[in-house]
Order: C-alpha cells, then sequence, then structure tokens
C-alpha cells in the first residue's frame, strides 16, 4: 500500500494504511498520532479520572482494567463532535489519511456506506462515546469477540503505550466459505484501528498479549511502558 506522510512538520514516522480485512472495511493506520498528540490523549483521560480510583489491580490478572471516569462514568459521550479533543486528534486526523488513500483503499463499489460517512469532512454533526481499557503487560488481553453494534456507527481504537498483539479475522463474501484467515499484528502506541462494529460486517477482533519491551522511547508519559491503554471511540456520523 501507498503510504501518506501527513502532519509532515510534527510526525518522524511514516502514515501509512493497511486494509486488513479483504471484504470487510477494516483498516489499520500506523503512526497516525504523533508522540505530542499520543500524550495530549492520555493527560485529558487522566484529568477526566482523577478523582476515581482507578489503580486498583483487578482480582484476576490479566484482566483488563476499564478506566472509570469522574462521575462514575464507563465512557464519555459527545454530541455534536466539534472540538473535543478525541474527534479532533483519533477521528478527524484517521478520516484525513484515508480520504488520502481513498484510490487504493475505499473503492466505493465495495463499500460506499464507509465512503460516504467515514470519510465526510463535516464531523459537526458526529456523536460519539469514548472508552478506555488498561491492559496489564504482558498478559493482559481481550477475548476475542464480535461488537454487534448496529447503529450505523464505526470505531476508531486508538493504542497508547506498549503494544498489543492484536487480531482480526472477518467473514467471507460467501456463506459457503469459512470465515478469513486471522490477522494478528503488532498494535503499536499512535497506531489507529478504523472498523464496522455491525453484525453484518462480524469483524472478529481481540487483544492476545501485550509487549512490556515495545513502548515509545521519547517524549511519552511514564505509564506508556507500563501498560497498554485502548481508546475506543465510538462515533455515528
Amino acid at each position: 500500500m501507498s503510504g501518506s506522510s501527513t502532519k509532515a512538520a510534527a510526525v518522524t514516522a511514516t502514515t501509512t494504511v493497511e486494509a486488513l480485512l479483504e471484504d470487510q472495511p477494516c483498516y489499520l493506520i500506523r503512526n497516525c498520532l504523533n508522540p505530542s498528540e499520543q500524550t495530549s490523549i492520555y493527560q485529558d483521560i487522566s484529568h477526566r479520572s482523577q478523582h476515581t480510583d482507578n489503580q486498583s489491580k483487578p482480582c484476576m490478572n490479566p484482566t483488563p482494567k476499564t478506566i472509570i471516569f469522574d462521575g462514575n462514568q464507563s465512557t464519555l459521550k459527545f454530541s455534536g463532535g466539534g472540538d473535543n479533543i478525541y474527534n479532533k486528534l483519533i477521528v478527524q486526523t484517521a478520516n484525513d489519511v484515508l480520504k488520502k488513500e481513498e484510490v487504493i483503499l475505499l473503492p466505493k463499489k465495495h463499500d460506499p456506506c464507509f465512503a460516504n460517512t467515514a470519510l465526510n469532512n463535516d464531523t459537526t454533526t458526529t456523536t460519539m462515546s469514548v472508552g478506555v481499557i488498561r491492559y496489564q503487560v504482558p498478559n493482559g488481553k481481550f477475548p476475542e469477540h464480535i461488537d454487534h453494534c448496529n447503529d450505523n456507527s464505526w470505531v476508531y481504537l486508538l493504542s497508547l503505550g506498549c503494544s498489543a498483539n492484536f487480531v482480526v479475522k472477518g467473514r467471507s463474501s460467501s456463506s459457503l466459505l469459512p470465515q478469513s484467515e486471522i490477522q494478528q499484528f503488532r498494535f503499536k502506541s499512535g497506531d489507529v484501528l478504523v472498523f464496522d462494529p455491525s453484525s453484518d460486517a462480524a469483524i472478529v477482533h481481540g487483544v492476545a498479549s501485550i509487549n512490556g519491551d515495545d513502548f515509545p522511547l521519547l517524549d511519552c508519559p511514564e505509564e506508556f511502558q507500563q501498560f497498554r491503554f485502548g481508546v475506543q471511540c465510538r462515533v455515528k456520523m
């Protein structure tokens, strides 16, 4: 796949896009957020959860920990999209990258719905929710599953901190054929995975383990060397 160098003044690594599944919309954007943007996201998460005890370890390691925000909320909810940091730095940045790769990665004959929604420049009507899960090194994991979210939303999943051994698997385009082979990859800090969470897409995904020796080396919070954070934005256009 071709790569596009976005935010050239701020990003030293090249931003590239990988289509992970042949028949379902599932795109991995490498180096989507630079270290400064990653830190800004983490600082906002920390600020919004500063009065909640998120330090206690789960009783059964490697159970991941859902970050609880102030007000005892497990998700942040935004209406209108606008300038909230998650929409601006994760969703809009990912959409800009995908638009640049539309000819190669997003042919409308394969997925007109995605082309007409997730690539829309106008995010003023976006509603979204944000949830964060913290994974322990090295055995943090999340079972493979399908979201079954059928409200025409899209998932933008940002990885922060230590890399995850992440798996995705899609159904075959024919009901007579088995599911496609599983794809496993290192989901690194600053990468964003964009996919359709609907039952029709049936995209299986999960976390197999966490790599404690693979984390950002410069200009990042200390916690990035200890945990992996999965920041999930569920976006409805």
